[in-house]
């Protein structure tokens, strides 16, 4: 097996059988064929978001479908929960659709706070339509609470859409859309799903669909109701990137069957663990430990995080940088995807060295 020295938080390393995967021979999206390969794979991304209820997949970004699910979603008001930069995205978003946005800002490297959350719902004399989560923030390594989270928004407004961000999260740190009350749920599948840019794969609830018929106006390119449509008929509304199908029919497969859900969540806590203890004496993690993310790390380094990512890459390993606001301070390792222990122990070895030179 190929050595992984790749450490960035997205795109992160693909293995060499999903690369070469992308170069079988084309085929008519229309094809029984291509029919074929739809319905295994949006059958076995279900038990990746927990759900039953409606998966799909789409030729964009992740950003494609934060944007999306608020123009099929959101007629009017949104409160966006922010946590660090992509949260933000939410929110840069909804008012350049000219949406009533309100923020909930948790600050760089904290957690969203249910109670802060609960208070803030009760407090408004308004009704938001939805709410949008991040499940990890990317920028900080922080996991948010979701099912704590979209609990309070069920109880204190119980019809408002519940918006999840699991781009660095899906793959890697379990989501379970039904039992949490979700109502969209997406990620891009250059992060824990270990594939090539290019795709993003998503969860629709049964609500947000019902929502969706109430909007007159929710685009063309990624109407849901058109999605759904198309699903429904064993395809997709328009081209899609046949070669990308391949790809995640293949990693679906290993995930559920070969290596397993439970084995894959387990390995990635281990090596956030890993991360923490052999960084903690030239580095502080730069967000709270106490919600720490399984698939990347924000650490603060005893030398100037560009030297250290230098002098990495000299020794052939390539970490992350930090992120906006956080990007002259921080280095971030993407510890997520198909990366094994064995991997991350050999770059972080590397890391001492050069942290203590």
């Amino acid at each position: 097996m190929t050595t992984a020295k790749f450490f960035v938080p997205g795109p992160t390393w693909v293995r060499p059988e999903i690369l070469q995967e992308m170069t079988r021979p084309m085929i008519a999206h229309r094809s029984a064929e291509f029919g074929e390969l739809f319905v295994r794979v949006v059958t076995n991304l279900k038990p990746l978001f927990g759900t039953t209820q409606d998966t799909f997949v789409a030729a964009c970004s992740g950003t494609g479908i934060l944007e999306a699910a608020l123009t099929n979603c959101v007629p009017r008001r949104v409160l966006v929960t922010t946590c660090g930069a992509f949260a933000e995205r939410w929110l840069a978003i909804g008012q350049t659709l000219g949406l009533e946005v309100d923020q909930l800002n948790a600050g760089w490297g904290n957690a969203v706070d249910p109670e802060r959350l609960a208070d803030h719902l009760t407090s408004r004399r308004t009704h938001y339509d939805a709410v949008t989560l991040t499940h990890n923030e990317t920028s900080t390594g922080v996991t948010n609470d979701v099912a704590t989270l979209a609990r309070v928004v069920h109880e204190e407004s119980p019809n408002t859409l519940v918006l999840v961000d699991a781009v660095s999260s899906l793959g890697g740190i379990p989501v379970q859309f039904d039992e949490w009350g979700l109502d969209v749920c997406l990620a891009s599948v250059q992060k824990g799903m270990a594939l090539p840019p290019g795709i993003t794969v998503f969860a629709v609830s049964a609500r947000a669909l019902e929502q969706c018929r109430k909007r007159p106006y929710r685009g063309t390119y990624l109407d849901f109701l058109n999605y759904k449509k198309h699903a429904d008929e064993g395809n997709v509304p328009s081209t899609p990137s046949i070669p990308h199908f391949y790809a995640l029919a293949r990693q679906l497969d290993d995930i559920i069957k070969i290596e397993t859900l439970d084995a894959r969540y387990q390995r990635h806590k281990a090596m956030r663990d890993t991360t923490i203890r052999r960084t903690a004496a030239y580095a502080e993690l730069a967000a709270d430990p106490d919600y720490a993310s399984a698939t990347v790390s924000a650490l603060v380094p005893n030398r100037a995080p560009d030297e250290l990512r230098a002098e990495m890459k000299k020794r052939g390993f390539t970490l992350g940088g930090g992120y906006g606001k956080w990007k002259a301070t921080t280095l971030r390792i993407g510890h997520m995807g198909d990366i094994q222990l064995d991997d991350l122990n050999a770059m972080l070895d590397a890391l001492e060295e050069v942290a203590s030179a």
